[in-house]
Formats: C-alpha cells, structure tokens, sequence
C-alpha cells in the first residue's frame, strides 16, 4: 500500500523489484500483419470544407476500433511484459499494466500518450527533449488488458492512475505534457494534482472542448461511417504525412499492437467514457481554480482542429490565477512535434528552463 492508499502489485518476476525500483524488460516486439487501409472519405471532405467540427476527429476513430492492426498470433493476446521490446519497461498500478519509455536526466516531464498511440509515437520528440529532462512516454493505461479497468475509463480515472504511476516509480514532483485529448488530461492533471505538478505543457489540447460546439453531431457521423483509417489520421493531423500516408512499418511501429477484438473495445470505451467528460465539461471546469505554470502551444494548420485559436484563447481567459504562455507553431499540422519537432522542443525546452521543479 502506497502513500495514497492505492495498492501496488507487481506484474512479471522482474518488472517492479521488492525495494519498488522498476527494472527494464527487454524482448522481442510483436509481429503485426496488416496495417489499416479503410478511409472516411466522406467526413474528411466535410471537414475540411469547414461543414462539421473536427475536435473529436480521433473519437470517430477510435470508436471505429476495426481499423487496427492485429497480432500475427491470434491465440497469445493476454498481456505479458516479457513480449515488450527493447527499453520499454512495465509497472503494475492498481493491479493495471502500465508501458512506458523512460530516456534522459534532469527534471521529470511525463508525456501522457493518447489513445491508443504507443510510446513510439513520441520516440523522435522525446529524444529531443532528453538532453534537458528525463522523459517519460506513458502508453494509454488498459489498452493492454481491459479488464483491469474494470469498465472505468473516465478522465478521473485515467488522472488518478497517472497520479499513482508517478508515485509507483517514485519521481516526485513531474512536469506533465500531452497532445490533443493527452493535452486536456495534462490540464487536468496539473489541477488535480498541483503538489506533485511542475509545469504542464498543452499542444492543441482539448482542455476547453465545449459540447455543444458539434461534439455530439460528430460523434454520431462517425458510429454511423464506415471503419476510420490511420493513415487518414496522420495524413489530415500531419503536413508531413498530407502527401505521404505513413508507411505500413511507421503505423506498426506506432500504434500500440492490438491483438483481440478487446483491446480494441478499450479504445472505444476510452472515447465514450471521453465524450461524457466532455458534455459534462469535466476539464473546462476545472480551468478558473488552475494554477501551474502553463504552455499552450497551437499549430497554425491544424486540420483537424480548425478552432485551435478559439480553444486556445477561451483556456486563457478560463484560467485567472496564473499567467498563462502561448505559441504559435508555423507549417505545423495537429501533431506539431511531427511536422516541426525542433522548434516545438525548443519552445518546450525553453518553457521548462524558465520553470524548473526546485521553483514550483
């Protein structure tokens, strides 16, 4: 039992040692066989032609849950931490299997990796941001084994594993970061948690997604299209992919390998359980009593949030208790750290500099 009260139950024989240090796990990574070729043609005309909102283009998605690779061997598809490749390791928290990347010294910066994008995703970015900060990419809890979610995949929930993944490897106070839906948790996180939160860094985050600006309008386009594509997400979230879709070892290597029709129904729930959050304006509530230090950064070609700037500025004018840093990334589509990530870790880098943890 831990310092909150959660209990912490170790997962493997070598992951988590008896003096609660998390050793590395090391193996082969698993063999995917067909990457996702189905499109939505038909909404991504509507949403560039500006008819239908475009926050909740990752709900569609996800909710589409066909769309994903699958294991090359349909019968292993329980969780094991031996079958992670090469600096992966794993933590068990709230009997919950937890996959992370951990690279680099200095202070903490904890990016919280959306559904269901591995810690891949962000190994390129994270390198660039490892000469000034220990990074770690935390991969989407439950993905791995619903069941250990036991039906909870609300925002709460999801805050309250991170909080005790931080507390598991004993890393104190942590800067947090995220993007889209993953930018919204870091918010959240910061107010939730502000005695163990540095400084929290938001990249067209969803913090200040409001529902009735279409979210439900969107969100019944997609149950009712056909099964969402990868490759279209990167193509329209990305400027380096809009001529280019990523290739099929890119989108192998990034998603995390979903092996059963269950891990995909983990993203789904996710994004129910999110939709809820949203119309309840779970995180939009909490900006006004916000107080860490905050970096919003907005791409200037963010397709699939067309809003940004009025996302952005309504975060601003909610949070009234700290100052809050916002900029503009130029040639840079929805997932920015792709499309510039020299200068969107440079302006994190600096961000970080300003606001070391010895100050928080």
């Amino acid at each position: 039992m831990d310092d909150y009260g959660t209990r912490l139950k170790p997962i493997g024989k070598t992951d988590v040692c008896q003096d609660g240090k998390v050793s590395h796990i090391k193996s082969f990574w698993f063999r995917l066989t067909r990457p996702p070729f189905c499109c939505i043609n038909a909404l991504i005309m509507r949403i560039h032609s500006g008819r239908t909102p475009a926050i909740l283009f990752f709900v569609g998605l996800f909710l589409a849950g066909s769309s994903f690779p699958a294991a090359a061997d349909p019968v292993r598809t329980a969780f094991n931490p031996k079958d992670l490749p090469p600096g992966l390791n794993s933590v068990s928290v709230q009997n919950i299997p937890i996959v992370y990347s951990d690279q680099g010294k200095g202070d903490p910066l904890v990016i919280l990796s959306s559904y269901p994008f591995s810690t891949q995703f962000w190994a390129e970015f994270a390198g660039r941001l490892s000469n000034s900060a220990r990074v770690i990419v935390v991969e989407p809890p439950g993905i791995r084994a619903l069941s250990s979610m036991k039906g909870d995949f609300s925002s709460q929930h999801l805050l309250y594993i991170y909080r005790d993944f931080v507390k598991a490897l004993s890393l104190g106070t942590v800067h947090v970061m995220g993007a889209g839906e993953g930018g919204g948790l870091a918010v959240a996180f910061g107010h939730h948690f502000p005695e163990i939160t540095g400084a929290v860094v938001s990249i067209n985050g969803f913090e200040s997604a409001n529902w009735t600006e279409g979210f439900e309008g969107m969100l019944n386009i997609f149950k009712q299209s056909p099964a969402g594509g990868f490759g279209m997400l990167l193509s329209s979230g990305s400027m380096k992919y809009g001529d280019r879709p990523p290739s099929k070892e890119e989108t192998e290597k990034w998603l995390v390998p979903l092996q059963d029709e269950e891990q995909k129904k983990a993203v789904q729930e996710r994004f129910k359980a999110f939709s809820a959050d949203v119309q309840e304006s779970y995180i939009l509530a909490m900006l006004p009593n916000f107080n860490r230090h905050l970096l919003l950064l907005r791409a200037d070609s963010d397709q699939l949030l067309p809003e940004g700037e009025k996302l952005l500025q309504r975060t601003r004018s909610q949070i009234r208790q700290v100052p809050v840093e916002s900029q503009v990334i130029s040639k840079a589509g929805h997932f920015a750290f792709l499309d510039q990530p020299e200068k969107t870790a440079e302006l994190i880098r600096a961000f970080l500099s300003r606001n070391p943890i010895s100050k928080s």
